[in-house]
C-alpha cells in the first residue's frame, strides 16, 4: 500500500492518480491524504495482500496469454472460495490502482523479471468481527454461496 503512494508521489503528474485522474498538485494532495487515511483506517486491518500474477510460460509450446490469465484467475477464485468457508475471514480481489499495479516499480518489488509477466491484482485477506456486520453488509453470505450443485 505504501509502495502505491510512493509510486504516485513520484509519477502523479505523468500518470495521474486513482486510475488516471489528472489535475492540480492541490487536488493530488487531497486525494493522497484521503488514500493514506484509508490505508491506516479501512485497509489497516488487512492481514495479507497476495499478488495475483500471471507468469508467462517459457519454451516453444506456450499457451495463449488469455489462457494463462484465466488459469491464474481460477486459482485465485479457489483461494477466495476456501477463505470464505472460514468464519471470521474476509477477502476480495482488488484490481488495485492500474498505474501502480502495472509499473516497473511493482514488477521489481514482486521480483518479476520477464516483461510479459503481469500483475492482475491482489487478493486482500483480513479478519473481521461478525458482530460488526450490519444487515446491509453484502459480505454476509449464506451457505448456498460456498457449495456447488452437480447435475448429470
Amino acid at each position: 500500500q505504501q509502495l502505491t503512494l510512493k509510486f504516485y508521489d513520484k509519477n502523479w503528474a505523468q500518470t495521474g492518480w486513482a486510475n488516471g485522474k489528472k489535475g492540480t498538485a492541490e487536488e493530488y494532495l487531497r486525494w493522497r491524504e484521503m488514500t493514506e487515511q484509508e490505508i491506516t483506517g479501512r485497509w489497516g486491518p488487512c492481514s495479507y495482500m497476495i499478488a495475483n500474477v500471471t507468469r508467462r510460460q517459457a519454451g516453444s509450446k506456450r499457451l495463449p496469454e488469455w489462457e494463462e490469465a484465466a488459469a491464474t484467475a481460477c486459482a485465485v477464485h479457489n483461494m477466495h472460495i476456501q477463505a470464505c468457508s472460514f468464519p471470521g475471514v474476509a477477502c476480495y480481489w482488488s484490481s488495485w490502482h492500474d498505474a501502480a499495479r502495472d509499473s516497473a516499480e511493482m514488477a521489481s518489488f514482486l521480483g518479476l523479471e520477464d516483461k510479459e509477466d503481469k500483475v492482475l491484482g491482489f487478493l486482500v485477506i483480513a479478519a473481521y468481527a461478525p458482530d460488526l456486520l450490519t444487515d446491509k453488509d453484502r459480505r454476509v453470505r449464506g451457505r448456498s454461496h460456498t457449495m456447488a450443485e452437480w447435475r448429470v
